[in-house]
């Protein structure tokens, strides 16, 4: 059985208190179409083995996406969400408020594409941001509406 140390439990703990203050549940009233959308985006970068946003203007925006966080390589959700957090872009995203939709897909080669969509938290509608990879081996990437 695997020790937890505290910073970690600590570590775990502000992720759980972060997405609950954002609405993360998926489940929630009104999340059903984030998280589908969510899931489509992440089989899709899994599929095509792409780490992306491929169709959020076209596809995930109009049907209420304000804001998109994805990355690739984390095993679990609690490791994407530390990812995202260590980003500013990416941080910005999740604390917009709203509904969090988290999915994710197994590519061909193992490799796990996580989708996160974000909605319900601003009257804007979604454009781009230019983030960076955050300086992440693996990659993440945002979409954000400003």
């Amino acid at each position: 059985m695997e020790t937890m140390t505290m910073s970690r439990l600590v570590g775990m703990l502000l992720l759980l208190a972060l997405g609950i203050a954002a609405g993360s549940v998926a489940h929630a009233a009104g999340c059903g179409t984030l998280h589908m959308l969510a899931q489509a985006h992440a089989n899709d970068m899994a599929r095509r083995e792409s780490l992306d946003h491929a169709g959020f203007f076209r596809e995930r925006g109009p049907r209420g996406a304000m804001a998109e966080n994805v990355a690739v390589g984390c095993a679990d959700e609690a490791c994407a969400r530390q990812m995202w957090m260590k980003s500013p872009p990416h941080r910005a995203n999740m604390m917009r408020g709203g509904c969090q939709a988290v999915a994710s897909a197994v590519s061909r080669s193992g490799r796990r594409y996580w989708a996160m969509e974000i909605g319900g938290g601003g009257s804007r509608g979604p454009m781009a941001y230019g983030g960076a990879n955050g300086g992440y081996p693996d990659g993440a990437l945002d979409e954000t509406s400003r």
